[in-house]
């Protein structure tokens, strides 16, 4: 398996009763111990760029541009800091994970995270020390061209 390739990133993210869904061509590949993945979501002087830094028991996602944040999930991680700055509002935060599980695809190990993969988080948003959201999210990776037959 190459250490560099380009794929499919599909998002789904639930918040109470409301779901939605992304799909976005990416970047997936190795550096040491981690997997990343990078991705653009929207176009021109919307467009954010993300990066997300992947391992078994961690996730952080990184995004630049029109909104800028900085989200970290730890498997029984307990609370941790965060934040979100937007041209029209900016406050910090923390994430609560709740869960966070890699699942390989085509029977092969979890902890490999090469393509295909299903990355399953749910946390809570805590701002000013009160709940501000819940949500669940779920981001397949498919290598470039396989994602709808494996999503």
């Amino acid at each position: 398996m190459p250490d560099r390739m380009q794929v499919s990133v599909t998002l789904e993210s639930k918040q109470g009763s409301e779901t939605t869904r992304h799909q976005y061509p990416g970047e997936w590949f190795r550096k040491d111990r981690s997997v990343y993945l990078r991705y653009k979501e929207g176009q021109d002087a919307e467009a954010v760029r993300t990066i997300i830094r992947c391992r078994p028991d961690e996730l952080l996602i990184t995004r630049r541009g029109a909104v800028e944040s900085d989200q970290l999930f730890v498997r029984d991680g307990g609370r941790q800091p965060g934040s979100y700055r937007s041209p029209y509002t900016s406050f910090q935060m923390e994430t609560d994970t709740k869960k966070l599980s890699v699942r390989a695809g085509r029977g092969r190990d979890d902890s490999d995270m090469a393509p295909p993969f299903t990355i399953e988080w749910k946390y809570e948003i805590w701002v000013n020390g009160e709940i501000s959201g819940r949500f669940h999210n779920r981001l397949h990776i498919a290598e470039a061209g396989q994602a709808e037959a494996e999503a």
